[in-house]
């Protein structure tokens, strides 16, 4: 545990959960343990866990293999990446959220998705279909 008084700076990886209550800045690197951001917690660090709790605050981005949970007394600026991610009614969050169904690893080639294909007769650039409103809109593209 790291106590409500204490200010780290640096790199932290192992292998045990630790309870961040104090103030961390720099990189979180646990990808089997469980990382909480405890409610005096200001946490500022790109993080990757297995899980993570944000009970206080934390700027940086978060992967996790597991999940991802700001609760209603947390607050969070940037992007997490988890296959399961919970936000409760009054956390505070901005960012994205990508859900990825494998989790983390230790490293990752670069997030490539195919595009989705087209239901039957869309075009790319299609709006939702619509009536004409004039002849000239009847007779365009054809």
């Amino acid at each position: 545990m790291i106590g409500a008084t204490l200010t780290i700076e640096g790199s932290l990886t192992g292998d045990e959960d630790i309870e961040i209550e104090g103030r961390f800045g720099g990189e979180i690197k646990l990808l089997k343990s469980r990382v909480v951001i405890g409610g005096t917690g200001d946490v500022t660090a790109n993080v990757k866990a297995k899980t993570v709790t944000i009970n206080g605050n934390a700027n940086g981005d978060i992967e996790a293999g597991d999940q991802v949970e700001i609760t209603a007394t947390g607050s969070m600026k940037g992007d997490i990446r988890s296959p399961r991610v919970i936000l409760h009614d009054g956390a505070k969050f901005r960012g994205r959220i990508d859900m990825e169904p494998d989790g983390i690893e230790e490293e990752q080639a670069p997030n490539v998705r195919a595009p989705r294909p087209p239901s039957k007769g869309d075009k790319a650039g299609d709006q939702p279909a619509s009536l004409p409103s004039s002849k000239s809109d009847a007779r365009a593209g054809g």
